[in-house]
């Protein structure tokens, strides 16, 4: 598992979700409250995962980082997108970490985004946390 988990750490995905964390909220204004690991059984390990940020104003936002998975993951530079998922109380959905709560996309009601940002696409995941942004502003 330590191997994995260093993967992950070693992954674009992982530098560029927390390069926009750092970004947006500064590296002081966040608490990383959990990672979660997603499967990975035997010799073809898929290591999707989610970081679980405690923000000011709300606490278990889930950014994942999805198909980071072999082959994706592990070829030099890594894949996959990043997406939101946040803490809301008119749903019966449940977060990884534990709330309930949705996907950004779904609150919203932007579909556009129902399956994040991709990695690769600075523009687009600009324009993801700029609307996260906007909603967390209004909180």
């Amino acid at each position: 598992m330590i191997e994995i988990e260093k993967k992950v750490r070693e992954s674009k995905g992982f530098k560029v979700l927390m390069a926009m964390l750092d970004e947006y909220f500064g590296k002081d204004n966040y608490q990383i409250r959990q990672y979660q690991f997603d499967g990975y059984p035997g010799a073809d390990p898929n290591v999707d995962f989610t970081v679980i940020v405690d923000l000011p104003k709300l606490k278990g936002v889930s950014f994942g980082v999805l198909r980071s998975g072999n082959p994706e993951m592990f070829r030099s530079g890594g894949t996959g997108s990043i997406g939101i998922g946040i803490p809301t109380e008119d749903t019966t959905s449940r977060l990884i970490s534990g709330e309930h709560g949705t996907g950004l996309a779904y609150a919203l009601g932007q579909m556009k985004w129902a399956f994040g940002a991709g990695v690769d696409d600075v523009d687009d995941l600009h324009e993801y946390f700029d609307i996260f942004m906007d909603y967390y502003h209004h909180l």
